[in-house]
């Protein structure tokens, strides 16, 4: 009855949970795709939970998506997509179709002239017959303005989070997923798993909050931090900047310090994430204060509940970035 009364409590989400890893952006459309594949395949398995029962890669949606079309579609059933958004290939325009054996193939393919945003979306159909909640994205986006950096996107809905009999196995599915992730690359800039961060930009609630954009930070993410969340994946210079991984470890603020391939570093706040309580935001904020931009962040309109200190971290690393 105790683990149950303690299953119940901690933070309540926002209704979408974030993982991030942002890398070097490869040089050729296949090292591209070598590095997307796996990130969509990999998601797909790990995060889709209940979504993944109404999926396998072979099944066709084809025919579902013609039952849509005429207001047709089941309520529960899932719907399946492959979208390109911002194409470079000459006269190639953005496109989104029904999940296929044929369409996958096809999308992979157009994943190698490195688009803007490569996406396969799951959503179950709602009760008025289109696509509704809960849903997967997942994705590989380039920024326009920042093409140098390439994200690794997963972004989910969290009704698993607010169910006291579910929540533990999402839980031990995220970290097993994105601990694997982070540790597959040796040349991470910037990662985390968030539950405020933007889901059409794509910035940090840190970078909303500071009037930042991409091009803002994605330039210096050797040595200056995105934002923190829950978990924060650092690169080797802003592991530098924070005394390196012993002085860490040895500041309490983290549940969990890792070093990672290359001389990154891993930090997660707390063992849940219903445990990131505004106590331990604190302590995450003080920690990295002398890896975070500067600026004094203002609440914008966002109905989500930012996970920041409303202070300039530059009062707090006794020196002026």
């Amino acid at each position: 009855m105790a683990g149950q009364d303690a299953m119940r409590g901690g933070t309540e989400l926002n209704g979408t949970l974030r993982a991030e890893i942002d890398l070097p952006s490869p040089d050729d459309g296949s090292a591209y795709r070598e590095l997307a594949e796996p990130w969509f395949t990999a998601a797909l398995s790990a995060l889709a939970g209940p979504l993944r029962a109404g999926f396998t890669p072979d099944m066709d949606f084809s025919g579902r998506g013609v039952a849509l079309s005429r207001g047709e579609a089941a309520p529960g059933e899932l719907w399946a997509t492959l979208a390109v958004l911002e194409p470079v290939r000459r006269r190639q325009r953005p496109y989104e179709v029904p999940w296929s054996p044929k369409n996958w193939s096809t999308f992979l393919r157009d994943v190698e002239s490195m688009p803007g945003q490569a996406s396969v979306v799951l959503r179950t159909i709602g009760a008025d017959g289109h696509p509704d909640l809960p849903w997967l994205d997942v994705s590989v986006v380039r920024d326009r303005d920042s093409p140098e950096v390439v994200s690794l996107v997963a972004s989910r809905t969290t009704e698993e989070f607010t169910d006291p009999d579910a929540r533990s196995e999402a839980q031990a599915r995220w970290t097993d997923f994105f601990r694997t992730q982070v540790h597959r690359y040796e040349d991470i800039l910037y990662g985390s798993i968030a539950d405020d961060a933007e889901s059409v930009m794509g910035r940090t609630a840190l970078e909303a909050d500071l009037g930042l954009l991409l091009e803002d930070t994605f330039p210096h993410l050797d040595t200056v931090l995105r934002g923190y969340a829950w978990w924060t994946v650092c690169s080797p210079g802003v592991v530098a900047a924070l005394g390196g991984v012993e002085s860490l470890r040895a500041g309490g603020a983290f549940h969990d310090v890792e070093l990672l391939p290359g001389g990154g570093a891993s930090l997660r706040a707390a063992e849940h994430v219903w445990d990131y309580d505004q106590e331990r935001v604190r302590k995450v904020f003080h920690a990295l204060a002398p890896a975070l931009p500067e600026g004094q962040p203002v609440k914008g309109i966002s109905t989500d509940t930012r996970r920041l200190v409303y202070e300039d971290a530059a009062h707090y690393r006794g020196v002026s970035r």
